[in-house]
């Protein structure tokens, strides 16, 4: 018997083809990005509820069959999702009103019924499609701490240590530290270009990504990831005298371990000085620069991150000297140098050992094809887990350290001005850093096994509008991620690429104001563009 395992993530689909009975990966599909439109999970989420969930699970679904088409499955009878409950609310088609809005009387008020998100299987034609396959999804901790979070804790090993922390690098940062037996969670809203989106040149972790810059006689040098997602030289530069000798693996773009990588090399370098990178940008390949607006969107996502750490240590009684263990899951978490990244912010600074350990995600859904009966140990893990929940977005700890982040990352605030506005709100810090950390990698890419081959596809799910218009284009020119297009008559829409309900510089430039992104549908043929 085969089955599918996809893990659906904010920035892309991982789908894997698997052989149940001898418990194989056959083969990989991963999807160039999300085909909803928006930057980050919260866009997909307004384009929900403003559209309508209905158009949401459609778009998405779409993407799904197509990666389900790429790994060509013959007599598959199970589909596991993984994922935050964002993602796999719409992948269901089920209620998502109730995960942007906490405060129980408000959902009340608006006859609101959260559905319940524990583990649970149904039938394909529930979520369209075929009826005859068992789709198994796991259970959500919370309304924004989901099935993926669970993925991380199971996966790395993280339950069964002590004084240790787990993250789950990404737009919606997952995170939790063990103390004993207690086990606190949150969840950090990083932003995209901890993936490489919303970057000038950024792009997912994909062959021709900029995964890091290592230091060479010369100065630095790109690391390129492979068709195997391995990395491989690319071009040497020099930060201090801004010259780029172009050579050996050629970039495409760079990936978000990249942008933390670049980082680091201009704080040390002194090329970046905050919050600005002087003297322009920098060059990493032909037609590939890192600017400062890339530079501001990097330090409010390594912002968001550590106030988070920061947060959970403080709600749960811990000196940050007594941190042991930090685990670094996703892709993020894989390619990133993880010592750069503690330095950066990334990962406690009093870590005394990092732990890199791949894309969890995708592995607890391929988990659960092998083994159905481990969803009852989920759920219950789930109620455990839900009563030592922090919810950011309502802690006045995490407000307290984020200003204090935003202000140091977007406005230059001295680190010392920082370290000693945190000591008065009585936030403890790590003093003297941790030295000697170890690094564990215990995975050279994100996905553990690709099986015999790895394939990424462009969803190209279109949205579509058609209007009795002069066409004279302002709306396609004004497009930031020329994701729009006029065709046939026809105003083409490439959903993935599109910012969403944030944007709307399409509508806005209309100067005969007909344009109406509220008007565009589902184009019915955009299996086929």
């Amino acid at each position: 018997m085969q089955a599918i395992s996809l893990d659906i993530g904010t920035s892309g689909i991982r789908g894997q083809l698997l052989d149940v009975e001898r418990k194989k990966v056959l083969r990989t599909v991963i999807t160039s990005h999300n085909p909803l439109p928006g930057a980050n999970v919260m866009d997909h989420l307004d384009f929900a509820i403003e559209r309508g969930p209905h158009l949401a699970h459609e778009v998405l679904l779409g993407a799904v069959r197509q990666v389900i088409r790429s790994l060509a499955p013959d007599r598959w009878e199970r589909l596991t999702v993984c994922g935050n409950p964002i993602q796999l609310s719409l992948f269901e088609g089920i209620e998502v009103r109730d995960l942007a809005y906490a405060g129980r009387n408000y959902l009340e008020s608006r006859n609101i019924v959260p559905p319940d998100r524990s583990g649970h299987v149904l039938q394909g034609d529930a979520v369209g499609l075929d009826p005859e396959v068992e789709v198994i999804v796991p259970p959500a901790i919370r309304h924004e701490i989901g099935a993926d979070a669970l993925a991380m804790m199971i996966k790395s090993g993280f339950l069964d240590d002590d004084m240790c922390m787990v993250t789950d690098y990404g737009t919606n940062a997952e995170m939790a530290i063990k103390v004993g037996d207690r086990v606190l969670t949150g969840s950090a809203a990083a932003g995209p270009a901890i993936e490489g989106q919303q970057i000038s040149a950024g792009m997912l972790a994909s062959p021709g990504a900029i995964s890091d810059l290592v230091v060479i006689p010369e100065g630095w040098q790109a690391m390129v990831l492979n068709e195997e997602l391995e990395p491989c030289a690319g071009s040497k530069l020099s930060l201090r005298g801004n010259t780029l000798k172009l050579q050996g693996c050629r970039a495409q773009g760079i990936t978000g371990t990249g942008v933390i990588a670049v980082v680091f090399a201009g704080l040390e370098s002194e090329r970046i000085v905050l919050p600005r990178i002087s003297g322009g940008g920098i060059s990493l390949d032909r037609n590939i620069r890192f600017t400062t607006a890339d530079l501001l969107e990097a330090g409010k996502a390594i912002g968001a991150i550590r106030a988070g750490h920061m947060t959970l240590l403080e709600e749960a009684g811990v000196d940050p000297g007594d941190l042991g263990t930090m685990y670094m899951a996703g892709a993020s978490g894989t390619y990133v140098d993880a010592r750069k990244a503690q330095a950066v912010g990334m990962a406690p600074a009093s870590a005394k050992k990092l732990v890199q350990i791949g894309n969890t995600s995708l592995e607890l859904a391929k988990d659960l094809a092998f083994d159905p009966e481990m969803l009852d140990s989920l759920n219950s893990m789930t109620k455990e887990l839900l009563a030592h929940h922090i919810m950011f977005a309502s802690s006045l700890t995490f407000s307290n350290i984020y200003v204090q982040e935003l202000a140091y990352w977007t406005e230059g605030m001295p680190r010392e001005a920082y370290e000693r506005n945190l000591s008065e709100l009585g936030i403890r810090m790590a003093t003297p850093r941790a030295g000697g950390v170890i690094v564990e990698r215990r995975r050279l890419t994100d996905i553990w096994d690709v099986g015999e081959s790895l394939t990424m596809i462009d969803p190209g799910i279109f949205l579509s509008g058609a209007w009795s218009c002069d066409l004279c284009m302002r709306c396609v020119k004004a497009c930031p991620e020329r994701a729009l297009r006029y065709s046939e008559a026809t105003f083409l829409v490439d959903a993935g690429r599109c910012l969403g309900t944030a944007c709307r510089h399409c509508e806005e430039a209309c100067p005969q104001k007909v344009f109406s992104y509220s008007g565009l549908s589902l184009e019915n043929d955009s299996e086929d563009r």
